[in-house]
């Protein structure tokens, strides 16, 4: 382990300096690469865009079904994914759609390539999001990137710096933000009508069994193994990886913390209205119940400290109670009162010392439609969910999995995004990349 995430930058630029020297196959610039569509044009303001969904094996089928009803705003032209396998039930949802089939690609540099298309939409593994979303914004691609938009803190940050040195519209894929009920019960919170928040609290309480052991095997025909590890480490194959239990891996997934947990971990953050770090953050937990081939915790509690209020997090996969009616959601306790988010879009109130029934809400809404607004108007500000707060959400799943891994609490400077005279703490900020695909150091 290094001992300053520094030296992890340097590092960094010198396998981008290597990875930009093998283009075209590299593909960490768009300008640099070879279009197989010279003469296409981007879509104009009043006409649809055009758009290629990335991974669709599991989540990707809800972005292929959120632009797929946007007919007169979208159209999906291109599906891609590393693994063949699992591409002909997308074709097949957007064919019946659109009328006609979409092209599909393996590599997702060959959505870079595409002048044609306007928009990626990336529901790919954990541990891809964030350098996707850069060459795509490198690429003068506007993105809709899933939860967590990164695999670690640094990640998210060069994110938001893309975004903004290619004028890209960046839209984190924490729908709830755009849901009704959602958005009442943070201005309720926000109103004072609770009192002082002193204490948020994200659950994530979802069961999850063991996966077992799976042993090393061939590669499957049609799956490109080393496309799909990507960024990560080179790995053997196993079918503990491909397709969801990736999760469970610290070099592809963040646990539930950074799965489920991510959008209750969002809400958290949403509802004390905190726009930095923390100042400290400490967590305890472990894999319990059974032994299998997974690395992340299925029980975790994380703290975050502040100033004014508390951040507590707990995760709880294994047969549990609910808390307060609430299973995965949040509860907010203020010197008022409790506020409870039951789900992702219900909320109520329990008011005064014997906690009586007191305001109530709930209501939908659509993430996707208000990504398009924002890539139409071209403004930043009408995104529910912009990519600032996607890293700021994401990051704070990141260090309680950092203090989880390393058993000590952890003091942070807001201000630059790293921990205090730990070098430890801060080499995990980040991490060693497998050119060329490699998070460049600076954007």
């Amino acid at each position: 382990m290094r001992t300053s995430h520094r030296r992890q930058f340097l590092h960094d630029s010198a396998a981008l300096t290597a990875a930009l020297a093998a283009l075209p196959a590299a593909g960490a610039r768009a300008e640099d690469l070879p279009r197989e569509n010279a003469d296409a044009k981007p879509a104009g303001p009043n006409e649809v865009l055009r758009v290629g969904v990335v991974g669709v094996h599991g989540r990707g089928m809800e972005h292929i079904r959120g632009f797929g009803h946007l007919k007169d705003q979208a159209r999906i032209t291109t599906i891609c994914d590393a693994d063949l396998n699992v591409t002909g039930k997308a074709v097949k949802a957007v064919a019946a759609s659109t009328k006609s089939e979409p092209k599909v690609v393996q590599d997702f540099r060959r959505l870079l390539d595409d002048k044609s298309i306007d928009v990626i939409s990336i529901a790919t593994p954990n541990h891809w999001h964030a350098l996707m979303a850069i060459w795509a914004c490198q690429a003068g691609k506007d993105v809709y990137v899933e939860k967590p938009v990164s695999h670690n803190v640094v990640e998210g940050r060069r994110i938001v710096e893309a975004a903004r040195k290619y004028g890209r519209i960046v839209q984190t894929g924490t729908q709830c933000r755009s849901h009704k009920g959602i958005q009442d019960a943070m201005a309720f919170l926000h109103s004072g009508k609770l009192g002082h928040v002193y204490m948020a609290k994200g659950l994530c309480y979802k069961w999850r069994p063991s996966i077992g052991h799976k042993p090393e095997e061939a590669v499957p025909t049609g799956l490109d193994f080393d496309l799909w590890t990507g960024p990560a480490p080179r790995h053997a194959f196993s079918k503990n990886l491909v397709h969801y239990n990736w999760h469970w891996f610290w070099d592809f997934g963040n646990g539930d913390l950074g799965n489920q947990g991510i959008h209750q971990m969002d809400l958290a953050r949403w509802g004390i209205n905190k726009k930095e770090m923390p100042r400290a953050v400490m967590a305890s937990g472990g894999r319990f119940g059974y032994t299998d081939d997974g690395q992340t915790p299925n029980t975790l509690a994380v703290s975050f400290d502040y100033e004014d209020c508390e951040l507590q997090f707990e995760v709880r996969g294994l047969i549990t109670n609910s808390e307060e009616g609430v299973r995965v959601g949040n509860l907010y306790y203020g010197t008022e009162g409790i506020l409870a988010i039951t789900s992702y879009q219900d909320w109520h109130v329990l008011l005064g010392p014997k906690l009586e029934k007191g305001p109530h809400g709930s209501g939908g809404g659509d993430h996707f439609a208000n990504f398009l607004q924002a890539v139409r108007a071209r403004d930043p500000k009408i995104l529910n969910a912009e990519i600032a707060e996607g890293h700021l959400s994401s990051a704070y799943c990141h260090l309680g999995n950092i203090a989880y891994r390393l058993g000590r609490k952890l003091h942070i400077n807001p201000s630059t995004e790293s921990f205090i005279d730990d070098p430890a703490a801060d080499a995990m900020l980040t991490r060693e990349y497998r050119a060329p695909f490699v998070v460049p150091a600076k954007v």
